[in-house]
């Protein structure tokens, strides 16, 4: 049924934003068409022809103009350990025109470097400032300090050719002999020791329960699980304790979870831990957020002793935990983890640090996709960052609508040419009857 002036087409909205559409009339009638002069005719639709091609192959070329910022980062970042400050340095391709800073902290000028005009671009920083993690391990023995920076080029908006760095540098506790001269007697006993290298610690974020996929991504209300595992390379040795958790946004809000003896402080957040193995701990939870911040920084120390023979290892004994219960710290990141690292060198000895990020979304609408449940796929820089997107949860990229107009226009030409043959077959035999006539 062909549309009336009373009752227009009807156009999918998508459309409307990459095309322009004029209201079609089709008020002539049949007659009308057959009686146009052949040479007309195949006049009309030879520059129709030429029109069609030469829009699909505006479209394609303004699809293949719209590059990238002209610039990128040339080789590997220089990294610099220092003693009190991390330096990190890009080789550009092109005069460096953009940004440099850490993470989610984009708003803080501390974090922050605008210099630019120069084929290198870089930023300095200390340790206590812009959310700079330091956890303690031991095995290998020392500390490592970590950061996420990010590289934008463009003045203003993040696009395709930045990119994110995570930073990790470690500083080793060396261990120092000393020795001094003594008599001895012309027997001596011989000493031999064997070193057990101490356990290796992680703290991972895991997808509904214990065997579940590691997360980056989640919604509010996930259940998650909190698991924390060291790996030994003997059996029956150690016994692991977690303890001193803390929850902060990259900002300084930090909230601690767990107190110093491994109890929890509020049972909405976290509950008190279940040890099922001499080495791993581990709670369910559901997924939370600050207001008006979507990463959230976890971060725990283990203690690590070593199991008395044929005896159980020693966990702690906790209440129930209350809710609200939860100690805030704003604006006190660092100091509290100063305040811990202050504690005597013996009860330091054996204990390390481990540290777990997420990054909370808020999904009114709809289902969060399956792709970013899971570590393996979430954070996967795409060749493509800008998408415009319509309709409930439809998304194309501007090259697809390129590609769909040109096969579009491609289609209207071939049924514009077989109606044009048809025309013509019609035609011949009126001009065969009016020859003879």
């Amino acid at each position: 049924m062909m549309p009336t002036d009373d009752q227009p087409p009807i156009t999918a909205p998508y459309k409307r934003a990459f095309f322009k559409k004029e209201t079609p009339q089709y008020s002539f009638s049949f007659s009308i068409f057959f009686s146009i002069n052949s040479k007309h005719f195949i006049h009309i639709i030879s520059r129709m022809q030429r029109f069609t091609l030469g829009l699909g192959l505006c479209l394609l070329a303004a699809s293949v103009s719209a590059i990238p910022v002209d610039n990128n980062v040339e080789g590997e970042p220089e990294i610099e350990c220092g003693p009190t400050s991390i330096t990190v340095n890009f080789n550009t391709r092109n005069a460096f025109e953009g940004h440099v800073y850490v993470k989610g902290l984009f708003d803080q000028q501390e974090c922050r470097n605008d210099e630019g005009g120069r084929q290198v671009a870089g930023i300095e920083l200390p340790f206590d400032t812009c959310n700079v993690a330091r956890t303690r391990s031991l095995n290998p023995k020392g500390v490592f300090v970590t950061t996420t920076v990010v590289v934008s080029f463009h003045p203003q908006f993040v696009t395709k050719v930045d990119r994110a760095y995570r930073i990790q540098c470690f500083y080793m506790e060396a261990d120092k002999t000393v020795s001094t001269q003594i008599e001895v007697s012309d027997l001596t006993t011989a000493f031999q020791t064997q070193v057990v290298p101490m356990p290796i610690c992680k703290y991972e974020i895991l997808n509904g329960g214990p065997t579940g996929e590691p997360v980056q991504f989640a919604t509010i209300g996930q259940q998650v699980y909190h698991k924390w595992t060291c790996d030994s390379e003997t059996v029956d040795t150690f016994c692991a304790v977690v303890h001193s958790c803390t929850v902060d946004d990259g900002n300084g809000d930090t909230v601690q979870i767990l107190d110093e003896n491994g109890c929890a402080l509020d049972k909405f957040l976290l509950n008190n831990l279940e040890y099922p193995t001499d080495l791993m701990a581990g709670q369910e939870a559901h997924v939370y957020k600050y207001a008006d911040r979507s990463q959230l920084f976890y971060q725990c120390q283990i203690s690590i002793t070593v199991k008395e023979p044929n005896e159980e290892c020693a966990r702690p004994t906790c209440s129930e935990p209350q809710g609200f219960g939860a100690v805030k710290q704003a604006n006190q990141t660092a100091q509290f983890f100063r305040v811990l690292k202050k504690r005597s060198a013996e009860a330091m000895e054996n204990v390390l640090d481990v540290r777990a990020e997420l990054t909370t979304l808020e999904v009114l609408e709809g289902d969060l996709p399956a792709s970013l449940r899971s570590s393996a796929q979430a954070l996967v820089a795409s060749s493509e960052i800008g998408y415009d997107s319509f309709g409930q949860g439809f998304c194309i990229s501007y090259f697809a609508v390129s590609i769909a107009t040109v096969i579009a226009a491609s289609t209207i030409f071939v049924a514009i040419f077989m109606t044009y043959m048809i025309v013509v077959r019609l035609m011949i035999p009126s001009t065969k009857e009016q020859s003879v006539c």
